[in-house]
């Protein structure tokens, strides 16, 4: 009866791992690990799935997501199989906007030369594409409104100018230009204007000078004559 026993359970060891190919091997840090996004975290948008997909006996792996729960273990493909093994880099991108907000699960599955899989989950990812940002449930409050007060609109006024203190020069120097040339211009006429009264002068007393001289010389013949 003993040896029946051990016979059969040597049989069921033997044959139980042919039954179940599918069942994932045992797991080892870096050969099916997903590093982004964490477990809990909200996502929108284009995701970056980070990890390690990597093994002796590597042949593909692949990413899957599903709702949580997953009572029927229903998965979804991201993208199609993977033949290149990634160490500590992007495994793939995951587009969340075709999918509806909620709760999901994001699977890695790394198949090797024997059938069997490495397997490597990040569950409780919260979807929220059309609220990115949650906001935590608050008590509300009734506020009263407070009266505020309008402030008075002003009319803007112009702002002045101020003086430009070289336009000041320039019409300083114009009036003081000015005034040289007009200054000069009566110097001159004064001048031209004494040069002629001195020349009509000095010629008017040569004519009286003639005059009297002529009559002087007239007399005189007159007496001679008379004489």
């Amino acid at each position: 009866m003993l040896a029946v026993s051990r016979f059969t359970l040597l049989m069921l060891i033997i044959i139980i791992p042919f039954m179940f190919p599918l069942q994932a091997d045992a797991q080892a840090p870096g050969y099916a690990d997903i590093t982004h996004p964490v477990a809990g975290e909200a996502i929108f948008g284009l995701i970056t799935i980070e990890g390690s997909a990597d093994h002796p006996s590597f042949v593909s792996y692949e990413l899957s997501f599903a709702y949580q729960p997953n009572p029927e273990d229903t998965w979804f493909p991201i993208m199609q199989s993977i033949q290149t093994p990634v160490s500590e880099g992007r495994l793939g991108i995951w587009d969340t906007t075709g999918i509806t907000d909620g709760t999901y699960q994001l699977r890695l599955r790394v198949w090797l030369k024997n059938g069997n899989a490495l397997e490597a989950f990040v569950p409780d990812l919260r979807v929220r594409n059309t609220i990115p940002t949650e906001t935590p449930t608050t008590v509300m409050q009734v506020a009263i409104p407070s009266p505020s007060l309008i402030p008075l609109t002003q009319t803007p006024r112009p702002t002045p100018i101020p003086p430009s203190f070289s336009d000041g020069r320039a019409h300083v120097g114009r009036i003081f230009v000015t005034g040289a040339i007009l200054g000069g211009a009566g110097l001159l006429l004064m001048g031209g204007y004494l040069f002629v009264r001195r020349s009509m002068s000095l010629r008017w007393a040569k004519l009286r000078m003639r005059r009297i001289h002529w009559r002087s010389e007239r007399e005189r013949g007159g007496r001679r004559r008379d004489q």
